[in-house]
Order: C-alpha cells, then structure tokens, then sequence
C-alpha cells in the first residue's frame, strides 16, 4: 500500500506553524535547522531527516529524506526511499504575512521523479501554498494549514494544526490514466510537542487516498486473462513519532 500524499517541503509546512519568522526581519536572519523522526502507524514504520537553511535577503534552502519501511523493520525489496528538496524566497508584507515562492523537486528512487514551483502566502493563523508541475500537463496541488494555537490567548501545552491538501486533476487523459492519486484531497490533524532539550513527540490523525493493486479478470476472444491495477481508495490513518530537532 503506498501513500499517494507528496512529500510537500516541510520548510514550507513548518513556516506555518513556527511563529519564529513572525515579526522578525527575515532580510538579516542566517540560521540552520537540522531533525530527525522515527514514525510509527498504519502504514508502518518510517525514518525521517531534515536539514533546511535560511540565509540573508529571505532566502532558504532545504532537503529531506523519507525512508518507509513497512511493518517489517528487515530490509526489503518493497520498501520507499524518496527526497525532497527545495530552495526559494521569502519576502514580508507586513510584521506578520509573508509570500514565499521557488522551485520543488520531489523524487522516489526508483520510481517517480517531480519538479514543481510553488507559491504562497504565511501568516500567524494560517499558510497557503500553491504546487505547479513543470513537466508535462500536470495539475496544481494546493495546501492548506491552520494553525489552531493562534486563536487562543492562552499558551496550549501543544502545538495543534490541521493541514489540507487539494490534488487537482488534469485535462490530459493520458496522464489521467496513469496517475490515479490526481483528483481529490487529504487532510490531517496534528499534534505536537516540542521540548527545550530538542526532543519532539507527535500523534497525527488523517484521511487519506492511497493506492493499492486491484486483480481484474477480463474475457477476451474466448481466453480468460488476468492483470493487476493500481486502484485509488481513502482511509484513515495513525502516526505517531518521536524525533530531535538540533
């Protein structure tokens, strides 16, 4: 079973929840961001690293590698090991909104390859982020992300966000055809927990579409045959993890 979510830029994502650039000149900010998780859920168990810089004028860089394992922590020939990496820019439009824009690229070993721009606006209550493919007549994907801890005053032991991503389809049928996670959206409620030692803990909750292999039988000119198919289905899904940010 294999989780149809991009892996989107979590420099992107964490600009949404982390309040560090609200109010601060991004223009003079230099600084490097480094974690690792250990992930833990319905679809198994996952390795995760992060490494993101952000530099003078707004600019940043990041990259990070998802290693899925399945339920088996022995090595085998199904597991997933994809990258994601991005550099871009970030300018303010006032102390607490900001527009963010650059360059995607998105690759799984052995399997897909993306390259994509993205646009959007960050504020203190919420991040929006637009995805265009550059390859070929792929659709935009959209993200969502309200940060809950905004609207209160008083400080909430842990973070809470709910994230939503929007997957258009495209006009094209061929690509259509061949990619069945186009057309539809996820969504996910997370929890976290950072400590002042750099230790994190989380539990997300999401509905998700995932693709999964379909047997179909089919009659042909007298002959019975047989073939497999990628099938798109939603679930719900648990993760829980445990990480260090350094």
């Amino acid at each position: 079973m294999k989780n149809i979510v991009l892996l989107l830029s979590i420099c992107t994502l964490s600009l949404g929840q982390d309040s560090s650039p609200i109010n601060q000149n991004i223009d003079y900010t230099y600084s490097i961001t480094r974690a690792s998780f250990f992930n833990y859920g319905t679809s198994g168990y996952e390795l995760d690293g992060f490494i993101e810089l952000q530099m003078k004028k707004g600019l940043f860089a990041e990259s990070s590698i998802n290693y899925e394992m399945g339920d088996d922590l022995a090595y085998q020939n199904d597991e997933i090991i994809s990258i994601n990496s991005s550099i871009g820019i970030m300018k303010s439009l006032s102390t607490s909104v900001y527009v963010a824009g650059g360059l995607s690229n998105y690759t799984e070993i052995k399997n897909d390859n993306l390259n994509e721009l993205f646009f959007g606006m960050i504020s203190k209550y919420w991040t929006g982020i637009a995805y265009i493919g550059i390859q070929g007549d792929l659709a935009p994907n959209f993200l969502g992300l309200l940060d809950i801890n905004s609207f209160f005053n008083n400080n909430i032991p842990i973070d809470i966000s709910i994230m939503n991503i929007y997957h258009s389809s495209s006009k094209d049928p061929n690509i259509k055809k061949a990619n069945t996670n186009e057309g539809g959206f996820d969504i996910f409620l997370r929890l976290t927990k950072d400590y002042e030692s750099g230790i994190s803990i989380g539990y997300n909750f999401s509905r998700e579409r995932y693709e999964t292999p379909e047997s179909v039988t089919y009659l042909k000119q007298g002959q019975i045959y047989q073939k497999n198919r990628l099938v798109t289905e939603t679930g719900f899904f648990h993760t829980i993890h445990i990480g260090y940010l350094f």
